[in-house]
């Protein structure tokens, strides 16, 4: 198999061709840049449309890069590399500077807008995400993923003047144009009991106080991505998932697994937030991502990740439809899978995992970053279809990593489309929520979702251990009961496995850069080695964390009866969880009903099965906690 966005536009065609699909698709010509900038590897993560020229600077994740695209021709123009797995990209209010954050390089960038060049780094522990300015240009807000956090930076000091508190995991900011606000979407639910619906939260920071004034809850949510604005600011569009994970996942076959829309919020407070839908009843658009609303505002498009589609909503229509909800006219509009065909008009096929998408100046072009196929689809806002596609690297033969990482982000094989890998392990990662996932009763055996990230070494799988390898755990398992078709065949299950196996653990910000340990962490260590009680009573090996936990990783891949049974599982014992980035995977059991770390002991250990913690002082605990997290 070959990367190329030729050969991937031809193949995406002919499949369609075959399925009779009713999707809006061109299968325009592709422009390679041929250019001695073009890249080996790109992953066009985000886009920006230069202000004066109207040419896309593009953010590549896996390029580790950015580059400046002629937007006619899509000739690569000037390329500067940035810090390890960039994530988004914003201009400052001048247009002099640019700003890049870099996941795992733990930093922020500041670039010259004109030569790209690299003029400070600002380093930022925490997984940094979006990035904004202040109005004044004084200020940088960037989201720290893993500590649910926003940074507030002084450009002119270059030091963090204060953190706030954001919602689970932010991921994009914006600033809303006239108001004064800046606005965080978050990527997780807020924490909710296991039996209750999603609440994802939109944070909302005053530009000139830094101060948080308001939390927008949007209720039965997740996943919220990215985030735009009306060109008065008065409205915004979120791109978000309703997951319906408190269902049996034998449901999917009726739709009922995940859905997929958008928010629209009021910036003025006037309305409650109102979801809606762009599936259809027999067929689902995963994943949705990237939002742009064209400079006239008479529609805006949203990237469906999963399904490789970009989908073009018509605002005065949808406009009709949110009159006729708000009136009590379509109950429960907000799953309502027939009203996407009054405000949807086109559903446009580009490249693989589409992320990001932006407007040109003059709102007669949309730019979309296909992420796996290091290219940009063009589509004509009149027509909505696909005019050119700019290649931003060369053909070449896709490694076993890269075709697993295909099948990790396309929902093309599930049935009706309804959600990926991804869907419910966003950012190679977990989603919170815990699942109905087999067909034993409503409510019974319900799990919580497992972290991806760093997940090689921790065999076996499933929450009662019988899955011995992650082939497995991905194989006749996933077909049968989560994908409900066919699935992968046998080398496709051992390519998506690999990719799985590669992906890496977050860089810790609880741990210190040279691995030495705090004090806390250090007394903590000591009472997760310890071989006897406070009162020196020796414990046994059952009652010692490092027992059932040793390692690096902190697990020995046995089973354990640890007192956590429910009223509704059918199984005592419980697969030795690793403890690798457990500081970020909240909730925490089998089942997540452990809010906290804290709650694991307080809560759930009353017979001391989870290890001999009745003798612990309140400061022990803490110094535990402190020492957990550092894994």
């Amino acid at each position: 198999m070959y990367a190329g966005p030729a050969q991937s536009c031809a193949r995406w065609c002919r499949e369609l061709a075959l399925a009779g699909s009713v999707l809006a698709v061109t299968c325009a010509a592709t422009s390679f840049a041929q250019d001695t900038a073009a890249l080996d590897l790109c992953g066009p993560k985000s886009i920006l449309v230069e202000p004066d020229s109207g040419d896309l600077l593009v953010l590549c994740e896996r390029g580790d890069a950015v580059i400046r695209v002629d937007a006619e021709t899509g000739a690569i123009q000037n390329r500067a590399a940035t810090g390890d797995e960039p994530f988004a990209l914003c201009a400052g209010p001048s247009g002099e500077r640019l700003y890049v954050t870099c996941r795992r390089g733990q930093e922020v960038l500041e670039l010259d807008a004109v030569s790209l060049d690299t003029l400070r780094r600002f380093p930022v522990a925490g997984d940094p995400t979006g990035v904004a300015v202040s109005k004044d240009g004084r200020r940088l807000f960037v989201g720290l993923h893993s500590l649910d956090q926003v940074a507030v930076i002084d450009l002119q000091s270059a030091t963090i003047t204060k953190r706030l508190a954001a919602g689970n995991g932010p991921q994009t900011l914006r600033s809303a144009p006239n108001t004064g606000r800046v606005y965080v979407t978050n990527l997780l639910s807020n924490p909710t009991p296991t039996d209750q619906p999603a609440r994802n939260e939109i944070t909302v920071i005053d530009d000139s106080t830094a101060r948080v004034v308001d939390r927008i809850i949007l209720e039965g949510a997740n996943i919220g991505r990215d985030i735009a604005f009306s060109s008065d600011g008065s409205r915004a569009i979120v791109a978000i998932s309703r997951p319906k994970n408190l269902v049996p996942m034998v449901q999917v076959a009726r739709g009922w697994v995940v859905t997929n829309g958008f928010a629209v919020v009021s910036t003025m407070g006037e309305h409650t937030p109102m979801q809606f839908l762009i599936d259809l009843p027999n067929k689902a658009y995963a994943d949705p991502y990237g939002v742009a609303i064209t400079p006239d505002d008479s529609k805006f498009y949203l990237t469906s990740a999963g399904m490789d589609t970009v989908l073009s909503i018509d605002v005065r229509k949808l406009e009709h439809v949110q009159s006729e909800a708000a009136g009590g006219a379509i109950p429960r509009y907000q799953d309502h899978l027939g009203l996407s065909r009054r405000y949807v008009t086109a559903r446009v096929g580009v490249g693989a995992n589409p992320e990001a998408v932006a407007i040109s100046l003059d709102g007669r072009h949309a730019y979309v970053a296909n992420r796996l196929d290091d290219s940009i689809s063009v589509i004509d806002t009149d027509s909505d279809h696909v005019t050119r596609t700019f290649a931003l690297s060369a053909p070449r033969e896709l490694s076993i990593e890269e075709r697993g990482e295909r099948f990790f982000h396309s929902a093309a094989r599930t049935l009706q489309g309804q959600f990926a890998c991804a869907s419910c392990h966003p950012d190679r990662g977990f989603d919170g929520l815990v699942y109905d996932l087999e067909p034993d009763g409503l409510g019974m055996d319900t799990l919580d979702n497992r972290n991806m990230r760093g997940v090689e070494g921790t065999a076996p799988f499933k929450w009662v251990g019988t899955n011995p390898d992650i082939t497995t755990q991905c194989g006749t398992r996933t077909a049968k009961w989560i994908m409900r078709t066919g699935w992968l065949s046998s080398m496709e299950v051992v390519e998506l496995s690999t990719y799985i196996r590669s992906i890496p653990s977050v860089v810790n910000p609880q741990r210190r850069p040279d691995g030495r340990l705090t004090a806390a962490q250090r007394r903590g260590k000591e009472l997760y080695e310890r071989t006897t009680r406070n009162d020196g009573t020796p414990l046994t090996d059952v009652q010692r964390c490092d027992f059932c936990h040793p390692g690096p990783k902190g697990f020995d891949g046995r089973k354990f009866d640890v007192g956590t049974q429910g009223s509704r599982d059918r199984y005592a014992e419980f697969d030795s969880a690793h403890l690798n980035g457990v500081f970020e995977s909240a909730p925490y059991l089998h089942d997540g009903r452990a809010a906290t770390l804290e709650e694991i002991w307080t809560k759930y250990n009353l017979e001391d099965k989870h290890g001999y913690s009745s003798d612990w002082t309140k400061q022990q605990l803490n110094d535990l906690v402190e020492y957990l997290k550092s894994f």
